[in-house]
């Protein structure tokens, strides 16, 4: 008899826990992609660097065409070796530069083509 008693009072209890739970509706819509309005960077117009070679054997003659052109006759010097790395990093930056190019061409292309989405490259 308790067993029937206990078991009515369960039933009694999920079922009015239930009758009382409003239900939500959920909708989804989607969303037209914004076209990005971003301008192509512009080249970089950069300066080249004069470079002059100094040995012991010119280094008089440097100095000389230095002060006849005006200009302070100062050596800032680098090894060989540190020419070479100066040399792979800027190739080094070349590249990161061309990645993130292509990250946000590839962006652009996302946002701007909403018929198809866009296909993956392995670069």
């Amino acid at each position: 008899m308790r067993v029937l008693i206990l078991s009515a009072i369960s039933i009694l209890f999920l079922s009015g826990c239930a009758s009382g739970i409003d239900l939500i509706e959920t909708k989804s819509t989607p969303v037209e992609r914004e076209p990005l309005d971003l301008a192509p960077a512009e080249p970089l117009e950069l300066s080249d660097p004069r470079f002059i070679v100094v040995t012991p054997d010119n280094a008089d003659e440097v100095f000389d065409a230095l002060r006849e052109e005006g200009s302070d006759p100062v050596i800032i010097g680098m090894t060989d070796n540190g020419y070479e790395k100066l040399s792979v990093d800027f190739a080094r930056i070349r590249q990161h530069i061309n990645t993130q190019r292509n990250i946000l061409l590839r962006y652009k292309e996302y946002y701007e083509d909403s018929s198809s989405p866009p296909e993956s490259s392995d670069q």
